[in-house]
């Protein structure tokens, strides 16, 4: 026979996951990670670190309420569910962050660059769009290091 604690402890295992936010294909990445850091040419324009920073505890306090839904009998979901929905909030906050024309401005000679290619636009993370539509979340099961490529 199956009892309420029965029950709790199956739904607690199936909260054992984690989850990322960011570019995860390889080209994507680079150009995520080029924004971040900068490089001997161009400035830092940090939106992933900046976001996720200014989001902390958006993100804990929307996932601690899946939890207790989930401990209080209210929701059934498991880890992989809930952190798809966090992160799926969170990615599109660092969409719109990249949206926002992060400083600094773009140098003339990017932006003459730009224009030879036909991109009259000014905007300083978002040239071609590809990273900025590549900002996604994945979900895994377990506890374990995000597997290594």
């Amino acid at each position: 026979m199956t009892d309420g604690l029965d029950i709790l402890i199956r739904d607690l295992q199936r909260l054992n996951a984690r989850g990322r936010v960011g570019a995860l294909d390889e080209e994507n990445a680079q150009k995520l990670a080029h924004q971040e850091f900068g490089t001997e040419h161009a400035p830092a324009r940090p939106a992933l670190s900046a976001t996720t920073d200014r989001a902390e505890g958006d993100v804990n306090r929307a996932i601690d309420r899946r939890v207790k839904d989930v401990i209080e009998g209210k929701r059934s979901a498991t880890g992989e569910t809930i952190l798809a929905e966090v992160g799926g909030m969170l990615a599109e906050q660092v969409r719109e962050a990249i949206d926002n024309n992060t400083p600094p401005a773009l140098a003339p000679s990017t932006l003459a660059a730009r224009r030879s290619r036909g991109n009259d636009s000014a905007r300083t993370l978002v040239d071609t769009g590809a990273m900025r539509e590549s900002i996604t979340t994945e979900t895994k099961p377990g506890w374990r290091e995000w597997p290594r490529k």
